[in-house]
């Protein structure tokens, strides 16, 4: 048996202070830029050692996840079972939550590889901190979702981040990153859907009416963000290519071609690519939530 009691009077007691560090860390992610370029970069490091640290995760809580289908749908989303308690889903959802601490480590990183972390993932890095430390002792059934999505969604993200292709063969690495960091967020909202029918409709539900609401109202501020970063670097993208096609066309001098390729080749201070020269389909695209 997960020992989810004491665990929980510990989250809880740790709101305020955690709330107060993830202040800190938005005052330091907005604020602090590195002067300099370092000699090594340790990112691709860190996405390949969280690729598979969530990988982990994430197949640990499958067992909880079939036995809780196998009872239904709406069981899944209203009955919470053995998911803070069973020794394996216990453990994962506990460990995801203290996780949400050490992603925050991720934009020190960038900061200190001399890259300006995107607004929206100082933002997504704040409010998962709050969510995953507010919500841990509620006791909702929901959250199995939200914690299984989350994972799967970071899987695909670090792989790519740290150099591999997955579902390559059937469709752009692009497509699998970012709808997968889409779905982390629909999913969880459909899900929350129907567990406020439930509710409404009399059906005992481990959750709460006000609790519900807040994490619909959550997901959907982050599901319109991050709508329209994809949608907004998805048009800049087709721009840039285009223009890049026209100059191409207009003029074809060896001496501006390579001095344009040189250009290219930069290394971006953004951290939106990391790795162009191996992914150059996902220019300005794919961020690190």
């Amino acid at each position: 048996m997960f020992p989810y009691s004491w665990l929980s009077s510990a989250v809880s007691w740790s709101l305020i202070p955690i709330h107060l560090f993830g202040i800190l860390y938005v005052l330091i992610a907005f604020n602090f830029r590195p002067s300099h370029n370092p000699e090594r970069s340790y990112l691709k490091d860190w996405y390949y050692y969280n690729c598979v640290f969530q990988l982990g995760l994430g197949l640990l809580m499958i067992p909880d996840i079939l036995i809780s289908l196998s009872s239904g749908w709406h069981y899944s989303v209203c009955q919470s079972g053995s998911l803070y308690t069973g020794v394996l889903s216990g453990s994962v959802v506990f460990v995801w939550t203290i996780t949400k601490v050490i992603d925050l480590f991720e934009t020190m990183l960038l900061l200190y590889d001399a890259r300006r972390p995107l607004t929206i993932h100082i933002i997504h890095h704040f409010l998962s901190l709050s969510y995953a430390f507010t919500f841990y002792s509620l006791n909702f059934a929901i959250h199995r979702w939200i914690v299984f999505f989350n994972l799967t969604a970071h899987v695909f993200l670090y792989a790519y981040l740290s150099g591999f292709k997955i579902l390559n063969r059937w469709t752009p690495c692009w497509v699998a990153v970012c709808s997968s960091q889409m779905l982390q967020l629909i999913l969880p909202f459909i899900a929350s859907l129907s567990a406020a029918a439930k509710m409404a409709r009399g059906t005992q539900c481990d959750a709460n009416a006000f609790g519900i609401l807040t994490l619909q109202i959550g997901l959907g501020v982050m599901i319109i963000l991050f709508a329209d970063f994809y949608w907004s670097r998805l048009q800049e993208f087709r721009r840039k290519n285009m223009k890049k096609e026209q100059r191409e066309k207009e003029d074809e001098s060896p001496k501006k071609k390579k001095k344009e390729e040189s250009m290219f080749k930069k290394r971006p201070s953004d951290e939106t690519v990391l790795f162009e020269n191996d992914f150059p389909e996902l220019r300005s695209v794919v961020f690190s939530p």
